[in-house]
């Protein structure tokens, strides 16, 4: 057997010219012995180039010998030389006329001599080619797929279980912003979280517009609150991102939409620190304030006062308070020392039907949504953000401001989500006399009381964008990332301070100024060594006071402040009665009871007016399954009383 080239191809063809297979006796293996018959023949010899290349017409007898010189000459040449040819006859079988193809060797080298041909063993290769691709793509790109943050997933349904209402307490919009990205939107709103099964499962469509270009994007849910506690409505923060120099926001759902008016956060603030202190309503202990505004703020002056003392600036939320005493925190507001936020209470104006009531099934007015509001607030504008109450006393230990300790205690870790810092109750004493207000009395006069309270953070806000009442219920567990590789996230977790606590003064009995005694300064609730506060800090914060209180605005309300306690007893047996009960007794269940004193009845008197904030509240067209209220133009009036 000759060896043959890939380039030799043989088609039959059928024709009448008969010739006989002995013909081609020399050459057995390209003519098996059921061809009977070969008509006319086409040979040409194959060279580098078509140009070289030889033909040969067909013949009318391919059995001469002009024909069978040439094809065994080339045969022999090419086992000896391995040149191309490429050989063309046409052959049939007796009475048949089908067309036959002969099986073909080939060799690698000469695969790309095929024109126009696309050989069996080239699909073959690239199969297996792509095969390989696949596997391998598939092996590298797996593990990257269980990443969340990679991995795009279609969003799944939500199941819709009710048509609900939700109020907007305030809408956000960051042109740039060190933590949420730019152009990032933020709504703060009190939601029916049992619109659907799980609320933050659910998405909300958000629109911006500027000028000609509009944007749309999918905004997620978060809460503070857990999702199986009583209370039917919590705390909602809806967050996503929208275009550059937006001037109008829109909520959409199922093509309705509703315009929302949105304000920008502060980029900048008197102090590093600011304290959010929790929503006042009812508020006539004006002592608490004094006490919290001396110790906390920190101002340079050169003709009134010397230095506040430990440097935060207090940001106050108001639902109502004694007349009096909101133009005593006036005058301080307009010292720079204080910001005042109405906390309205929540309406929606025009509804399509019967909803549940918001305000008796939220969590105490929905003290979460303020403090949420307040990091938002002030997110790009400060380095610590403190969540506390009114008679929430923090004093540094073994520094002399609010921002060194905490960057001292943070030590820059990213590991630290936050610093928790216990309370511990203490009870005192206060004067009802203005001009006779004294810390210095305050805090030697504290009496250490067996209770505890739960604990208050401060934060770094770019780590945060909610708070609940008392800490981040994201604080915990807080997943990290340093590079888009990393699939398993490191955790940041709150830093619990044993060397400091928080001095709560959780009561305050009305004394006369000849019986105050001059008592010993209380230990620090947090070693239980060192004391709560140097004597040289309190002499200063004492000095520092009279000089403020001594100004003519703020002297001449010593005759309007309440000279008693006529709210506080109501309030306090109200809380105690719907819940403080339970929790001293490790009996109160979140589940069972919604912990929310709305219900509780104040009584009011004319010879002490309060002010209330107030609104023009503002409905949104109907829409499915959420409807939007909220409310402009907040002020404060004399004509509701002091009511939550």
């Amino acid at each position: 057997m000759y060896p043959v080239s890939p380039t030799f191809f043989f088609s039959l063809l059928g024709h009448n010219t008969t010739l006989k297979s002995q013909t081609f006796q020399h050459v057995p293996f390209f003519f098996p012995s059921l061809i009977d018959y070969v008509t006319s023949a086409k040979y040409w010899r194959r060279r580098t180039t078509p140009e070289q290349d030889t033909f040969f017409p067909p013949l009318s007898d391919p059995s001469s010998s002009q024909f069978q010189q040439f094809f065994i000459e080339d045969l022999r040449s090419f086992s000896r030389r391995h040149s191309e040819h490429f050989v063309h006859f046409s052959i049939i079988r007796w009475k048949k006329m089908d067309t036959f193809l002969h099986p073909i060797a080939y060799s690698l080298l000469s695969l790309r001599k095929y024109r126009y041909k696309l050989h069996p063993l080239r699909i073959c290769k690239l199969v297996a080619f792509v095969f390989f691709v696949v596997v391998v793509s598939l092996i590298l790109i797996t593990p990257l797929l269980s990443h969340n943050e990679i991995l795009y997933s279609t969003p799944k349904e939500v199941p819709i279980l009710q048509k609900t209402h939700a109020f907007i307490h305030s809408a956000y919009y960051y042109p740039v912003s060190k933590s949420l990205g730019n152009n990032a939107v933020a709504l703060v709103t009190t939601m029916n979280k049992r619109t659907v099964p799980v609320i933050t499962d659910y998405t909300i469509n958000l629109h911006g517009s500027h000028l000609k270009k509009r944007v749309a994007n999918v905004a997620t849910l978060t809460t503070e609150h857990l999702l199986n506690d009583r209370c039917d409505y919590s705390l909602v923060l809806v967050q996503t991102n929208l275009l550059t120099g937006m001037t109008k926001l829109e909520i959409e759902s199922e093509g309705v939409l509703t315009e929302i008016p949105f304000k920008t956060p502060k980029y900048s603030a008197p102090k590093p620190v600011v304290f959010c202190v929790s929503p006042q309503f009812a508020a006539e202990q004006w002592q608490t304030f004094l006490t919290q505004i001396h110790i906390s703020k920190n101002v340079l002056g050169k003709t009134v006062f010397i230095a506040f003392r430990y440097g935060a600036h207090l940001q106050l939320y108001v639902v109502s308070m004694v007349e009096s005493y909101y133009k005593l925190i006036k005058e301080y507001e307009k010292l720079g020392l204080v910001s005042i936020e109405p906390w309205l209470t929540i309406k929606f104006p025009v509804t399509d039907g019967p909803y549940l009531e918001p305000n008796r099934n939220v969590e105490l007015r929905n003290q979460a949504a303020a403090h949420t509001d307040c990091i938002l607030m002030y997110k790009e504008a400060v380095s610590f953000v403190g969540i506390l109450d009114m008679d929430d006393i923090l004093i540094p230990n073994n520094a002399n401001s609010y921002y060194e300790e905490f960057e001292r205690e943070y030590g820059g870790s990213w590991f630290v989500s936050a610093l928790q810092y216990g309370k511990a109750d203490f009870e005192t004493i206060k004067v009802a006399e203005l001009e006779s207000q004294s810390i210095s009395a305050i805090v030697r006069n504290a009496r250490r009381l067996p209770t505890k309270d739960q604990g208050k953070s401060f934060v770094r806000p770019e780590r945060f964008n909610s708070s609940w009442s008392h800490y981040s219920r994201n604080s915990d567990n807080k997943p990290i990332y340093w590079t888009p590789k990393q699939t398993v996230p490191l955790m940041m977790r709150k830093k619990q301070m044993k060397f400091n606590g928080i001095f709560h003064m959780k009561n305050m009995y009305l004394k006369n100024l000849t019986d105050v005694r001059d008592g010993a300064v209380p230990l620090n609730p947090g070693d239980n060594i060192t004391q709560l506060i140097s004597e040289e800090h309190l002499a200063e914060i004492d000095a520092e006071m009279k000089s403020i209180l001594s100004l003519e605005p703020i002297a001449q309300l010593s005759t309007t402040l309440p000279k008693d306690d006529f709210y506080m007893p109501i309030i306090f047996k109200c809380y105690n009665d719907s819940f403080y009960h339970l929790r001293d007794t490790k009996t109160l269940m979140n589940d069972i009871t919604c912990v929310n004193a709305f219900d509780c009845e104040l009584p009011q008197r004319e010879d002490m007016p309060c002010i209330h904030s107030d609104a023009t509240y503002h409905s949104g067209p109907s829409m499915f399954p959420i409807t939007f209220h909220w409310a402009t133009d907040a002020f404060f009036t004399n004509e509701i009383g002091c009511y939550q």
